[in-house]
């Protein structure tokens, strides 16, 4: 009796290591793709909703690939064309010309016309474009492990593989965004700031339940953003005269310094 009892509880013991546990461990790989999707779909609507004046030709992994690009070209004197620039399929070419900043990038499509136009320069991580008032910065030092990072008097972002951190002057800490857990970055902030941010990206279009916090950046700078009285971005994007997006990524007003 006792070695039959044995021999069915060796008999279960042996179902449940070989049957049941990888059948469990195969509907969560497939829960976890399918969060890890959903997660990414929400950021990029947060994305979509939050920065109307960099769609839809400004998008980070884009921009990715035109700064990897760029600073695989020899420096270039005077004006030039490049066909079919990397990073905005939309355009056939675009013409690039000398700024006191850089490099003044016009996107033109198939048919010649203008379709949207950003200042370029060159910086120690990679590159930097300037679209209307704000500033984007391109690292690209680790080819795996891209970031970018979005200075506006109004909203800012940072973005990596990892996932998404967006910030509004709503609130004074950002909201992080990946494809775990979510959360604000900073411990301690009362109910009703938590209140009015989420109300805040509602109204822009955006959610919070399910989102994620990605893992600060190594060496990145805390910063801190202020509101502007004005001056939501358009559909166009062009270059503007505003010191807030200089190299040392400041508003003048106080803002965000990285």
């Amino acid at each position: 009796m006792d070695d039959n009892l044995g021999f069915w509880i060796f008999a279960a013991v042996l179902f449940i290591l070989g049957v049941v546990l990888p059948i469990r461990s195969m509907f969560a790989g497939r829960r976890a793709i399918l969060d890890a999707q959903k997660q990414r779909d929400k950021n990029e609507a947060l994305f979509l909703s939050m920065f109307p004046e960099l769609q839809p030709y400004y998008h980070p992994a884009k921009l990715v690939e035109y700064v990897a690009a760029r600073a695989a070209r020899k420096a270039t004197k005077g004006a030039w064309r490049w066909a079919t620039p990397p990073g905005f399929e939309a355009a056939a070419q675009a013409d690039i010309a000398p700024d006191p900043k850089g490099e003044r990038v016009r996107l033109l499509d198939v048919a010649g016309k203008p379709i949207s136009e950003f200042v370029y320069g060159t910086s120690p991580e990679g590159g930097v474009l300037r679209v209307g008032k704000g500033k984007l910065t391109v690292d690209v030092r680790k080819p795996k492990q891209p970031r970018v990072r979005y200075w506006h008097p109004e909203r800012e972002f940072k973005w990596s593989l990892a996932g998404w951190e967006f910030k509004t002057p709503v609130a004074d800490e950002p909201f992080e965004s990946s494809s775990s857990r979510s959360s604000f970055s900073s411990e301690g902030s009362d109910s009703s700031r938590s209140i009015a941010t989420a109300a805040a990206f509602a109204g822009l279009g955006g959610t919070f339940d399910g989102g994620g916090a990605s893992a600060g950046w190594d060496g990145a700078e805390a910063s801190a953003s202020s509101a502007s009285a004005g001056g939501t971005g358009d559909g166009a994007a062009t270059d503007s005269s505003s010191d807030s997006g200089d190299s040392s990524n400041s508003s003048d007003s106080g803002g965000t310094s990285y």
